[in-house]
């Protein structure tokens, strides 16, 4: 947050946090690793959650399945020893109405530490049962018995996020402290006209009402203001970008209806989707605009994204420029460029292969600087410093979330002003994608080729595996495949109880599967194994191909119709969903098989969400909200992962205002030069990687 000194005689907020009575260097130390430096820091380190404690449930009246705060001295302590190296801490506690019992799984030390009998706590949790009514793990606090405790009991108490040797009682008082003496030097963040129409507190009643509120209503007003500027001054960034971009004219005016492309149209031996057509227009119109494009091309599994963009390269090489496709895997690089030799070889297009561990890089390096090679596909090995272009006007990036911000800069960086085509077939919720690509034009394909069928998912129980391989080889017999996708490569003494590939392979050819034409394919191939591996499958010489998830994105195999995940609820859910798209690419109907018993809650529901969802964007969704913003794949690296108070799950609508806001602010004043927009101008600048 910005600030004004309006006084002298007020501390700097920029001042460290180790000046403060009782923290000192060490504790600063501490803080640091929170994000807390300065004063300024300190203050806006908003709490996570808060307990109510002005109502303090007797012992005597808690009901299994309430969540209750009680305040008891301690009884007695003990560390139990379980098996293994586990612990647990059994405390039992009183008050004047009672006694029950709580207990710390894995954190027996407490019992020799914190919970001494005579000790006073509040705890705060799910009532259970463990010899009668139980807190299992609850939120504790000790008190003191000074007056401080009365910042700490008797009212709405703040939760902040912690480390190890900092305390919540240790930062209710340091920002207690702070509100009166540092707070005032704060000045207004956000413009009258915005407080008045949101009905927002100024920013110092703000910040009181957010860490010490009367009641919970009023520490979710104050929160609501802070995430609201938080995520204004995130779509201020992303859209003064698109300003900027939009109005640059040093962009390459490419050819859009030379002779590679035409000759792309007639050489196809299939019709173009309605989504592809349109989505194709939209490419090429960017690619005629004196403006470098930056477009998006999001869309479920199996939809024709990489057609999509072999019309975009076709426009491209009739211009004499050349085109770099980066992807994230070299298994995936492989497959592109197999399959875009196949297309545009024969409209005399060179297209070559360039992995970080392929042999003969420094003669293909050569041919790639002078021009000799139209398109280039590879890994990240494409921007390293090695590789010079002679002319790179086109760069297309599949699977973009896998790389970062920085890593697809420096390959845009190779061209001057190349046109930039992203592509994504992991679906980001509208809640995401409006922050996530908001500087960039979205395209979206939503529609499958004709004549696909949704693949059937289900989890399979040990009782039926045997008829799963039965399966599998009357398929094989009528000329079908499978894949059969494991997540280790070999025995783990860490993780002892997932599958191994290479076990699993042997021990099914050898079994089950024996007679079959079997195949494995994994990491530590080098490219020229794995490139005749995925040739002999997608040639249908090999029957059931054992694999990594090195095959998650964009392997492409029409007569593959069956797909084994073992130990399916080790995978994150879009994973999962990306493995299951690997099959179901031709007429025939695909099956997706799921192995495994989940050992968590969330295993579990993953696998039910997946059996009952076909659409990726359904699926996007709920993964969202099962794993929130942070863990997304792709948000990670967009920095959202960074927010500090916005929830882009529950402030999907307070993101939409934000962004109303942010297109209105920007047309009346789209450098924000506008004295009231000063202080928004200053918050708004965040780090490069929120600058999509």
């Amino acid at each position: 947050m910005a600030d004004q000194e309006t006084d002298s005689a007020l501390p700097r907020l920029n001042d460290s946090v180790a000046l403060l009575p009782g923290i000192g260097p060490k504790r600063a130390a501490l803080l640091s690793k929170l994000g807390i430096v300065t004063l300024r820091d300190l203050l806006f380190h908003l709490p996570r959650a808060y307990e109510d404690r002005r109502t303090i449930t007797p012992i005597d009246s808690v009901e299994e399945g309430q969540t209750v705060t009680i305040l008891g001295e301690v009884v007695s302590a003990r560390n139990v020893r379980l098996r293994g190296r586990m612990s647990l801490a059994a405390v039992t506690v009183r008050d004047d109405s009672g006694r029950m019992n709580v207990t710390f799984f894995g954190r027996g030390f407490l019992a020799n530490t914190t919970f001494r009998p005579g000790v006073r706590a509040f705890f705060t949790g799910e009532v259970g049962a463990y010899n009668g009514p139980c807190l299992k793990n609850p939120e504790y606090e000790t008190m003191t018995g000074d007056d401080e405790d009365r910042l700490h009991t008797g009212r709405v108490v703040p939760l902040y996020p912690l480390t190890e040797g900092v305390s919540h009682r240790q930062l209710r008082r340091w920002i207690h402290a702070e509100l009166d003496r540092t707070a005032p030097a704060l000045k207004e963040t956000l413009p009258a006209s915005l407080l008045e129409a949101h009905g927002f507190p100024p920013i110092h009643d703000a910040l009181r009402r957010v860490h010490f509120p009367e009641d919970p209503a009023e520490a979710q007003a104050a929160r609501t203001r802070f995430a609201y500027e938080e995520l204004l001054a995130m779509q201020l960034a992303i859209l003064q970008g698109r300003v900027t971009r939009l109005a640059e004219e040093k962009g390459y005016r490419h050819r859009i209806n030379g002779p590679v492309l035409k000759g792309l149209g007639k050489a196809l031996p299939f019709d173009l989707t309605p989504a592809q057509d349109r989505v194709i227009s939209e490419v090429l119109a960017d690619m005629a605009s004196p403006r470098p494009m930056a477009r998006l091309i999001q869309g479920d599994v199996g939809c024709g994204k990489t057609m999509v963009a072999i019309h975009a390269m076709a426009a491209a090489a009739d211009g004499g420029y050349q085109t770099a496709l980066m992807a994230p895997t070299e298994v995936l690089a492989e497959q592109h460029h197999l399959h875009l030799r196949d297309l545009l070889a024969p409209l005399g297009l060179n297209v070559a292969l360039l992995t970080g561990t392929m042999r003969g890089a420094k003669a293909l390096h050569a041919s790639v600087a002078r021009g000799g090679i139209h398109v280039l596909v590879g890994t990240q090995a494409l921007f390293q410093e090695a590789t010079l272009f002679h002319r790179l006007g086109l760069v297309i990036v599949d699977e973009q979330h896998r790389f970062g911000v920085l890593q697809r800069e420096r390959l845009v960086a190779k061209g001057a002003h190349a046109d930039v085509l992203h592509m994504t077939a992991t679906p980001i919720p509208r809640t995401l994608a409006i922050t996530v690509y908001g500087g960039m034009d979205v395209s979206v394909i939503d529609a499958l080729p004709p004549g696909r069928l949704p693949v059937k998912t289900r989890r399979i129980p040990p009782s039926k595996v045997a008829g799963m391989y039965d399966y599998i080889r009357r398929e094989a017999e009528a000329g079908r495949q499978t894949y059969i996708i494991c997540p280790l490569i070999e025995e783990s003494e860490t993780r002892d109880d997932l599958t191994a590939l290479l076990s699993h392979y042997e021990a099914l050819s050898d079994g089950p599967l024996a007679g079959l034409r079997t195949a494995l394919l994994h990491g530590r191939l080098d490219p020229g194994e794995k490139e005749d591996i995925m040739r002999s499958f997608k040639a249908g010489r090999v029957d059931v191909l054992f694999s990594t998830t090195v095959i998650e994105v964009g392997v492409d195999v029409p007569a593959a119709t069956t797909m084994v995940i073992e130990d399916a609820a080790q995978f994150g859910l879009t994973q999962l969903h990306q493995l299951r798209g690997r099959v179901g690419r031709g007429k025939d109907q695909a099956h997706c098989f799921l192995l495994g018993k989940p050992k968590t809650k969330d295993g579990a529901k993953r696998l039910d969400i997946l059996c009952r969802h076909d659409s990726g964007f359904e699926i996007a969704e709920a993964d969202l909200e099962m794993r929130g913003p942070g863990e997304f794949r792709g948000v990670r690296q967009a920095g959202l992962s960074d927010l500090r108070v916005a929830d882009l799950i529950r402030d999907v609508r307070l993101l939409d205002r934000a962004r109303r806001d942010a297109e209105a602010i920007l047309q009346a004043d789209p450098r924000l030069e506008d004295p009231t927009h000063r202080m928004l101008k200053e918050t708004g600048e965040h780090p490069d990687h929120l600058r999509l």
